[in-house]
């Protein structure tokens, strides 16, 4: 009976262990900020840190960067985490690809979800924007959390009036 009970302890501390040194590695992503107990954002995970996610909880990430992550999408697959990307343009984004952003989000729900670009300020500012128009996060709070990463000046800036203006109606 001690045996068993030693069995158990040491089963709990080593899942306790695991789960420490996964949120470590998530933790470690570069500007990784956690918005609320089902999202975050951050910038672009390394193959380790996408691991990590698994043992966090994650369900789903979403990337903002255009190109090819076949890579990206192909570990998360494998892992058992869905993968979205919205190829959101530097210079240009676009009232379309916030829409598309809330779609998948709306669907994911129910996930623990990961939402992240090169380095966080897509990203954040797509947070903001969905924390303030679909989840109705005071603007100040949100814009606390996208200002702890970046301070959107110029084409974002713009972009982000759009935005607030569009969901105001």
């Amino acid at each position: 009976m001690l045996f068993r009970s030693f069995l158990i302890y040491m089963s709990l501390l080593l899942l306790s262990v695991t789960n420490v040194i996964a949120e470590e590695s998530v933790g470690s992503i570069k500007n990784y900020q956690t918005l609320n107990q089902s999202f975050a954002s951050s910038g672009l995970p390394n193959e380790a840190q996408i691991k990590a996610l698994k043992a966090s909880g994650y369900q789903q990430v979403i990337n903002l960067i255009p190109g090819d992550y076949t890579d990206e999408k192909t570990l998360l697959t494998e892992l058992g985490i869905g993968f979205e990307q919205i190829e959101v343009v530097w210079q240009e984004p676009t009232l379309n690809d916030f829409k598309k952003f809330v779609e998948i989000m709306q669907a994911s729900r129910e996930q623990k979800v990961l939402l992240h670009c090169q380095l966080n300020y897509r990203a954040s500012a797509f947070a903001y924007l969905y924390e303030v128009t679909q989840l109705g996060v005071a603007q100040e709070e949100a814009f606390a959390k996208m200002a702890n990463i970046w301070t959107p000046e110029g084409t974002w800036a713009k972009f982000i009036e759009e935005v607030l203006a569009y969901y105001k109606k």
